[in-house]
């Protein structure tokens, strides 16, 4: 799946005249120039603070006021390195093994539900979408608060975009519109229900801006046809929209950096 959205990407790129390299411009305005990544507490003080977890980077001086919390790494995606502690004697036990990047502690989500609500930003019309699809993670285990993601073999992932009419993913769309003008983002949130989903009733838990995965295409349900079309259709847009990212924030090697924190966030644990 994955070589087919690189794929389509540079035909598309190719065909509209526009660099391929630019992608690994989209949403520069938000990436930390001087920490080499694209900071979780930056991130952080993005969120509107109705959907806010209350989050601090990791001191075993500052005790957390209640258990479960979770640990991550200031820079990583799709779940790497983040850990669960679910009292004080883990916490005070838990050491990053090179410490090259900082971790940050976050308070528990209550809600009952995950969703992972993936978007593309119009090229023409900035208050506009080209694509949104919302997933639900599920979680096979019987964990109250599973650390989900693409390496847990309990994580299974439902497409429900189909379960939204026109008017609900307006909704969900003027909700977006209150966080920064990403071009594109996937954005981890916990809600009880749709409905409160719909209402603004959540928390934000994470929101991925580098090479975010449209996480959707994991569900096993959807024909490969389906996949493919999504592919093909929205990489012509993902490509568009790369064009519009100013060139004063472009950063040079900043491909190479990604990558290097990356690794060490899949490494420091």
């Amino acid at each position: 799946m994955t070589f087919r959205l690189i794929f389509h990407y540079i035909i598309w790129s190719i065909r509209l005249g526009i660099p391929p390299w630019y992608y690994f411009q989209i949403n520069a305005e938000w990436y930390n120039k001087k920490k080499g990544f694209y900071s979780k507490i930056d991130m952080d003080a993005r969120i509107p603070k109705k959907w806010r977890l209350e989050q601090d980077y990791f001191d075993k001086n500052n005790l957390p006021e209640v258990f479960p919390v979770f640990l991550k790494p200031e820079w990583g995606q799709n779940s790497n390195g983040i850990i669960k502690i679910n009292n004080k004697q883990d916490f005070l036990n838990f050491n990053p093994i090179n410490g090259k990047i900082p971790y940050i502690l976050q308070y528990a989500a209550h809600e009952e539900k995950e969703y992972e609500v993936f978007y593309i930003r119009d090229a023409t019309h900035k208050n506009c979408l080209s694509a949104l699809n919302i997933t639900q993670s599920l979680n096979r285990s019987d964990e109250r608060y599973p650390v989900n993601g693409i390496h847990n073999k309990d994580t299974v992932y439902q497409d429900i975009t189909q379960g939204f009419c026109e008017k609900e993913l307006d909704i969900l769309q003027t909700h977006l519109q209150e966080l920064p003008p990403f071009r594109i983002a996937r954005v981890g949130l916990r809600a009880n229900s749709k409905i409160d989903l719909l209402s603004g009733l959540f928390h934000i838990i994470e929101i991925n801006l580098f090479a975010p995965f449209p996480i959707h295409l994991l569900d096993n349900s959807i024909s490969k046809k389906t996949k493919y079309k999504f592919i093909k259709d929205n990489m012509k847009h993902l490509v568009k929209v790369s064009n519009t990212t100013p060139k004063k924030h472009f950063n040079r090697f900043v491909f190479f950096r990604k990558i290097i924190k990356h690794y060490q966030s899949k490494t420091d644990q």
